[in-house]
């Protein structure tokens, strides 16, 4: 049996994430230069996941999200929550933000470069772990989110 081929993300990456969601058993979409998908991670009763991988400024950007938005009253705390675990966690990135809505999303973001070389195997191993990550990533940024509303900020001395 021959070894399975290293794949290069800067031509590769449409074919791993294909592959990666066959495993998964999952359709891809195309949009806009992106592939998505929606997944589970865990037994098919975890948190239902979109997946949105695309290309920007030489890297590949796996952004993860459980499509809950952040209303005004938890915006900042979750803010804070999303600060505290970039400077911990470091990896994934939490982000708040979404062009397409007023309100913005939480999601848990990866950059691996262009440049990366990796299997099949390798593609998916990483993804895998990206989902785990990210599922907690998004709880417990939500969780404290919810904790600490804006409400319950110390009101600035008059």
């Amino acid at each position: 049996m021959s070894p399975e081929p290293v794949v290069e993300l800067r031509d590769g990456w449409e074919s791993l994430v294909r592959e990666w969601a066959r495993r998964r058993g999952e359709p891809v979409h195309a949009e806009d230069g992106a592939l998505l998908l929606e997944t589970r991670t865990g037994d098919p009763s975890g948190p239902r996941l979109t997946v949105d991988i695309s290309r920007a400024a030489g890297s590949l950007v796996v952004a993860v999200t459980d499509g809950t938005l952040v209303p005004s009253d938890r915006l900042a705390p979750t803010a804070a929550a999303a600060t505290a675990w970039n400077a911990h966690e470091v990896t994934p990135a939490a982000v708040l933000g979404d062009a397409r809505s007023e309100e913005p999303l939480l999601s848990a973001v990866l950059a691996l470069p262009l440049v990366c070389h990796l299997t099949a195997t390798g593609f998916a191993s990483t993804l895998d772990a990206l989902l785990d990550r990210s599922v907690r990533l998004l709880r417990e940024c939500h969780d404290l989110g919810f904790v600490l509303r804006s409400s319950d900020d110390i009101t600035s001395p008059e």
